[in-house]
């Protein structure tokens, strides 16, 4: 179940530069995949994903909405794939900062809009399209505190040593008893430039 949530395979993948740029210049802007799965990295001792940020507005993983978001800053849900494989999603450009910023809602939440996913993107220069308008408000974006233009060895300070890293990829989950039989997943993926964070996608799921 965990997979399914963190990486859809209905999620389109982007792994060169030039490839998402060329991507990025059609709509819909679906969010790219990480060259690393964080549902199979080794589980570390506390949570990796619960909470994001927008332009200084919080939201929670799997309780925030598609709704609450919009009535905030605009945008248009997307949506491809069907049963296992569906996805929703707002995209979301803050130009001064070069990023893309994605709210994305899973197989599991599909049919409530609940933002389940949380991708974001450095990018050189976001194309402007109505799939992603800037949002209003001073340009920021997080993950549990997480950003790129941040210090790489923050994450590894912040949350120890990673479940699994590849090449320049660093990859965290975390699971937990719910109660009444349910289990609580989550899992963070971070691209590392020079030292820096570039790209950081997260995912949060409870399932039975």
């Amino acid at each position: 179940m965990r997979r399914i949530i963190g990486i859809c395979a209905g999620l389109v993948m982007l792994t060169a530069p030039g490839l998402a740029s060329r991507a990025w210049a059609d709509a819909p802007f679906a969010p790219p995949t990480p060259l690393i799965d964080s549902g199979q990295a080794k589980p570390g001792p506390k949570s990796v994903a619960r909470t994001f940020t927008l332009n200084g507005v919080h939201g929670t993983l799997e309780k925030t909405t598609f709704d609450e978001v919009q009535k905030r800053f605009g945008g248009q849900v997307a949506h491809q794939g069907d049963a296992g494989g569906s996805l929703s999603w707002l995209c979301y450009d803050l130009p001064a900062k070069h990023l893309r910023v994605w709210l994305a809602a899973g197989a599991l939440h599909n049919h409530a809009h609940q933002i389940d996913q949380v991708t974001i993107w450095t990018v050189s220069a976001p194309a402007n399209s109505p799939g992603c308008p800037v949002p209003a408000g001073q340009e920021s974006a997080d993950i549990d505190g997480v950003a790129p233009g941040q210090d790489a060895a923050s994450v590894e300070a912040r949350l120890g040593a990673p479940g699994l890293s590849r090449e320049s990829w660093l990859a965290y989950a975390h699971n937990a008893p719910a109660g009444a039989g349910y289990t609580e997943s989550d899992g963070l993926a971070v691209n590392t430039e020079n030292g820096r964070i570039s790209h950081v996608q997260a995912w949060r799921a409870t399932s039975n």
